[in-house]
């Protein structure tokens, strides 16, 4: 079906897809950072399930791949090959703010 499917990392276990987005593949989200514990500190046995999941993610992906990442890339990334990547940044230039009018139509 012409049909979008939103997942979790976990979720997506067993599924493929013909494109798969992965969004905020960054440092601090993947793997996941908290105030009692840092990526790659602590529970190794936590950072390594969620290095699982990310490249099962990944995996689900049958035609194409595409991650996103605003800041420092997730340090998971640099255990992919430079050869396997393709990186492009975004180049728009962020528009200025205004306050909108509830009756203004665009």
């Amino acid at each position: 079906a012409d049909a979008v499917t939103l997942t979790t990392f976990h979720g997506s276990k067993g599924r493929e897809f013909p494109v798969v987005f992965l969004f905020g593949v960054r440092k601090g989200l993947v793997p996941m950072e908290t105030g009692d514990r840092t990526a790659g500190e602590g529970d190794g046995s936590q950072v390594e399930e969620e290095r699982r999941l990310l490249f099962v993610a990944m995996t689900r992906a049958r035609e194409e791949l595409i991650l996103t990442s605003s800041g420092e890339e997730s340090p998971f990334l640099a255990e992919i090959g430079p050869e396997r990547l393709l990186r492009e940044k975004a180049g728009r230039e962020p528009e200025k703010m205004r306050q909108m009018s509830l009756f203004e139509f665009l």
